[in-house]
């Protein structure tokens, strides 16, 4: 038997994003005219590697692009202990190296409007653990103790610093990434009568980043649904996932908002900083939450701070909505009532939601569009994966979950030194365990 009421496809991708200077309005681009990935979807099984108590290790992808897909059972701390014991190596090169790369590089070498001003000053006065510890102290009370609780299996079973996991962790909440989403059903997607999601990464590839990623499937007992998760070794919240419940999370860190955030413009107030950190809430849908509904609901009611733009896809009801998120507002929307409102670079689609690189983005949002309305009707994975994608040029790490009814596949897509390589790995195996446990 199977925990899932409708399967999922998740097809992950990675392609050159065009980083470019940014204004009131992120003003990067595409490059003129239209491209193809025509790198072949590559299929094979996992491959077991070991286990622990609690943990479980394979390895997917060919021999010159692995990367790791590890489940852990248990409450918070044995995830957390069997996550540290399980990938030990992978914990201490990831957390280590990321942490000297933040310290050595990252104010410098990340583009403009990375940090918030008050970060980004806080940062160069007081220091990168200076200013991360001032964040863990204005969330903590807000933060549940699970996630400390985590955090403390892993230090004690890979011997990091406790502070310096919960710092790393803290990352995400204090900087800005540029990445895009969309959803598409019902006539957008009619070839197949699939749903579609997709969640593009557009981040740093010069740091440890590229060379850590991993699939995370987490087993709770301590309540909740299994749920999948991509990220790095040590890295526990939410940056995109599935549950067995059937939701899937895209997100889009916002640079460029306007007044109806409520915070973070000229004429609004500085963005929140005393809340639940964003990936911990996010984490919770995926772990807790039932339906779009329920998990609307949920983050109507959690203590938010900065300002995002979110997707939860439903299986069980074939749609995706987007979300406006801040520490002031929390509105849902779909294909009707798109936001932002622009009819010149960001027109309503039928049975679509989407939103290129940034809430103001103009750009990107209209080469998005363009290549939805022209694949309308026949988007899938491999009209995202071939055209849709190379042509807005988003994504250095991508995945589209597509709702199905029988199986399960992933494909992660790796940049793997000059190459981006298309790889497509039978999940069967991984949500089978999610089942049978």
């Amino acid at each position: 038997s199977t925990m899932f009421s409708a399967y999922f496809k998740i097809i992950g991708l990675a392609a050159l994003a065009i980083q470019g200077s940014y204004g009131a309005y992120c003003n990067g681009a595409p490059d003129e005219g239209e491209r193809t990935n025509d790198f072949p979807i590559f299929d094979t099984d996992m491959r077991f590697v070991r286990s622990v108590q609690n943990g479980i290790l394979y390895e997917a992808g060919p021999a010159n692009a692995t990367f790791p897909v590890a489940h852990i059972y248990g409450n918070a701390y044995e995830r957390g202990f069997a996550m540290g014991t399980l990938q030990k190596k992978d914990v201490i090169g990831f957390v280590t190296k990321t942490w000297t790369y933040l310290l050595d590089m990252i104010v410098e070498e990340l583009p403009e409007g990375t940090f918030p001003p008050f970060i980004l000053d806080l940062i160069l006065t007081k220091g990168m653990d200076k200013a991360l510890d001032w964040c863990a102290r204005t969330t903590a009370p807000f933060t549940p103790q699970a996630y400390f609780d985590e955090m403390r299996g892993l230090s004690d079973a890979s011997g990091i610093d406790y502070d310096m996991i919960v710092r790393l962790n803290l990352f995400a909440e204090i900087t800005k990434a540029s990445c895009s989403l969309f959803g598409a059903w019902g006539t957008a997607t009619a070839a197949t009568g699939h749903t579609y999601q997709l969640r593009a990464l557009d981040y740093d590839t010069v740091g440890p980043f590229k060379d850590f990623h991993q699939i995370i499937v987490y087993h709770p007992t301590e309540g909740g649904h299994a749920f999948a998760e991509v990220g790095w070794p040590g890295s526990i919240g939410a940056l995109s996932g599935i549950s067995a419940a059937g939701l899937a999370l895209s997100e889009i860190g916002v640079t460029y908002p306007d007044d109806s955030f409520g915070q973070g413009t000229d004429n609004t107030p500085p963005e929140k900083v005393h809340g639940k950190p964003w990936m911990y809430v996010t984490r919770d849908m995926l772990q807790f939450d039932n339906s779009l509904t329920e998990a609307v609901a949920n983050m109507e009611e959690a203590d938010r701070t900065c300002n995002l733009i979110l997707a939860v896809g439903d299986s069980k009801n074939s749609m995706v909505n987007a979300i406006e998120y801040s520490g002031y507002t929390l509105t849902a929307y779909s294909d009707q009532d798109l936001l932002p409102q622009n009819d010149t670079w960001h027109p309503v689609i039928d049975d679509v939601v989407y939103n290129g690189m940034d809430w103001n983005c103009p750009n990107y949002d209209s080469v998005l569009a363009a290549q939805l309305q022209k694949y309308h009707g026949q988007i899938d994975e491999n009209v995202g994966v071939k055209n849709i994608l190379p042509t807005v040029q988003t994504g250095k790490d991508s995945i589209i979950v597509k709702s199905v009814q029988i199986t399960v596949v992933l494909l992660f897509i790796i940049l793997y030194s000059f190459f981006i390589l298309f790889i497509l790995i039978s999940l069967q195996v991984i949500f089978t365990l999610l089942c049978m446990i």
